[in-house]
């Protein structure tokens, strides 16, 4: 591969590496569960302040592209919002071992979530802007599939060094209290692996001055300006606004099947934290090599054409587990949405950025952000809704499991006491298959580039 720097491209990747530490001990692993089964709170809870944390991204991450194209410079936001996660991680640690009282301590534990999560994903924004500076037109796919296969490898590597603080067990060696023994012990490792290992995105990578970015004053009105101007006129960009109503719903089925996987994995499948370890390592593992496959794909077939069959994966495999009740059909499910989940990011980020000009890379990056984060407000509502009301007791769903029954397929007693996390499922599948309709007609650049030469 012709990279343009590998001192940049190293600095630009392991970014991926890092901050997927959080986004696996925390958002998919840890915290959820720690809401909901260490403190005996419902689904709707994490839902919300998950919720709110996106819409928090939504109103402000297309303001702040904006306003970094004007100055030319992606890595100051940057370096702000992730030191705003680490810093929020950092005192969810401190919450949830010091406060006695459970309501409190749940309150402010979401407050900080809200916070670090924020950050997190706003982070994200300027972090994929910086993709052409460490890349060309010719290798965008595989630069791309190296950071998000480097960060799937970041999640594995995240889950075993804060397996022992979880545990309280250090190689057979026994941990004090204040360092491991429980889900809690997860939070304050996670920020600082994140803290150091993305480090050298801001001591390697260089963005170069834009002319025109010299002289311009920070200026709100402008910026929002800009944003409208971005949704109100993307007739002149084809595709652009497809692919972000497309791309609104496909993140809404996959943030929330990140964020509830591992609550899934226990409520449903029985899966222990022990287990539930290996099982995001394996789909991890295949996410890795998912991301590195689909940079080639990428960059071969087109994003556009490597993104459509990656959502038939994801409708095929959720529709898999909305129905199994078998463990190692479960596991082998598991490394399928790894691979298609690796492939999402991979093909996505090049084919935005095949539809949008370069020089507005920040405000479209932005208002990726927009249609992704506006999503995740509304899928881990609609999941934690479809938990509160699709219950066993439910008149809806006895109607459908008496009808069931009474064409031979009968349910056990697990099935029916936990039936309310397939209807959520179920909705995920919806959505997908709703997006996919509406991206089947975003322009195929890549194709049109190939006829042309």
């Amino acid at each position: 591969m012709n990279f343009k720097n590998k001192k940049q491209l190293y600095g630009w990747v392991i970014y991926d590496f890092a901050n997927t530490i959080f986004s696996m001990n925390i958002i998919t692993m840890y915290f959820a569960q720690w809401i909901i089964l260490d403190n005996s709170k419902e689904d709707i809870w994490y839902s919300f302040a998950h919720a709110i944390s996106m819409f928090l991204v939504a109103i402000t991450m297309p303001v702040l592209g904006a306003i970094s194209d004007s100055f030319g410079k992606r890595k100051p936001f940057l370096l702000i919002l992730t030191l705003g996660c680490v810093t929020g991680t950092i005192f969810i640690g401190i919450v949830s071992q010091n406060v006695s009282q459970v309501d409190l301590r749940i309150y402010l534990a979401l407050a900080l979530f809200i916070i670090a999560n924020f950050s997190y994903e706003g982070g994200l924004v300027f972090y994929n802007a910086l993709l052409p500076e460490v890349s060309t037109p010719e290798n965008i796919g595989k630069v791309s599939g190296l950071g998000v296969g480097l960060g799937y490898l970041g999640a594995i590597l995240g889950l075993l060094m804060v397996k022992p603080f979880v545990e309280g067990n250090f190689f057979g060696l026994e941990l004090p209290s204040f360092l491991g023994g429980g889900r809690e012990k997860a939070f304050i490792p996670t920020a600082m692996f994140f803290l150091l290992f993305s480090l050298p995105t801001f001591l390697w990578v260089k963005e170069k001055v834009k002319e025109k970015a010299k002289g311009v004053s920070l200026n709100i009105k402008n910026a929002f300006g800009k944003v409208w101007d971005g949704i109100a006129h993307t007739k002149k960009y084809p595709g652009v606004l497809r692919f972000l109503i497309a791309d609104y719903f496909f993140e809404d089925a996959i943030a929330t099947t990140i964020i509830f996987m591992a609550v899934y994995a226990q409520v449903v499948m029985g899966m222990g934290d022990e287990l539930k370890v290996w099982f995001f390592i394996i789909s991890t593992t295949s996410a890795v090599l998912g991301s590195f496959l689909c940079g080639f794909l990428t960059d071969s077939f087109g994003p556009k054409k490597t993104l459509f069959f990656v959502v038939l994966g994801w409708i095929f495999s959720l529709g898999i587990i909305m129905f199994t009740h078998n463990q190692t059909i479960y596991w082998i499910t598991g490394s399928l949405i790894g691979i298609f989940l690796g492939s999402t990011w991979t093909s996505s980020r090049p084919l935005l950025t095949s539809l949008a000009p370069k020089e507005m890379l920040g405000e479209f990056f932005g208002l990726y952000s927009l249609s992704g984060r506006t999503a995740a407000i509304v899928g881990p509502i609609l999941w934690g809704g479809a938990v509160l009301y699709f219950k066993k007791d439910n008149i809806f769903v006895q109607k459908i499991v008496s009808y069931l029954e009474s064409c031979g397929v009968f349910f056990s007693e697990r099935t029916l006491n936990t039936i309310q996390y397939r209807f959520a499922v179920g909705i995920m599948v919806f959505l997908m298959i709703l997006g996919l309709l509406i991206f089947i007609k975003v322009p195929d650049k890549f194709k049109r580039k190939r006829n042309t030469e």
